[in-house]
């Protein structure tokens, strides 16, 4: 019994001292951060200042205006003066969300060759958005055929279009189909519950 708790404690304080190494990294990061970036000496990351550390994180080339406003979404999107933001370029990234915002760009350019695939092939207008006609054939070719409903599309629309611009930017596209395919999954998990019901 002795030997367990001891175990336990000992758990206990690997876990805290991990969670104490990660909130000496963040604030690492944060300071590097702010010396590097916040220009405006503000103890935040502007519109502007958080392109340029987006730029310095993609050897030097600048995100697009779709791709830096979802990066602020993303990193801000969870904060109560987040409702109130109508412009994006003009809201401003804390420090807490610094790590918010950094994780949300690389997970993106993991995925970006792959986007810009689906962009090739369905963005048809050269755009840089794909509108609800061209999201429903990416979510078609997803489907092995079967066309999502007009009801599906507004809700993966609606759900997926954090910028607000009325497409599908390639940035929000990994959340468009992720919500394809949750749709997906819960019509294949109620046509097999009726299925199994039925018997």
């Amino acid at each position: 019994m002795a030997t367990a708790i001891i175990f336990a404690k000992n758990r206990e304080c690997a876990r805290r001292k991990e969670l104490l190494e990660r909130l000496k990294d963040h604030e690492r990061m944060v300071e590097d951060v702010l010396k590097s970036w916040d220009k405006s000496q503000t103890g935040t990351l502007s519109y502007d200042e958080l392109k340029a550390w987006l730029t310095s994180m993609q050897q030097g080339v600048a995100p697009s205006e779709s791709e830096c406003m979802w990066v602020m979404r993303m990193a801000i999107d969870k904060t109560p003066d987040m409702e109130m933001v109508a412009d994006l370029t003009k809201a401003f990234v804390t420090p807490k969300y610094f790590g918010r915002a950094a994780q949300s760009w690389l997970a993106y350019q993991e995925t970006k060759s792959e986007i810009n695939a689906v962009f090739k092939k369905f963005d048809t207008n050269s755009s840089g958005g794909l509108d609800r006609s061209q999201l429903r054939e990416v979510l078609t070719a997803l489907n092995e055929g079967g066309s999502p409903s007009d009801q599906e599309l507004d809700y993966v629309l609606r759900r997926a279009d954090v910028i607000g611009s009325g497409d599908i930017t390639k940035p929000e596209l990994a959340m468009a189909i992720s919500l394809w395919y949750t749709l997906e999954d819960q019509h294949n998990s109620e046509r097999v519950s009726f299925v199994g019901g039925g018997a």
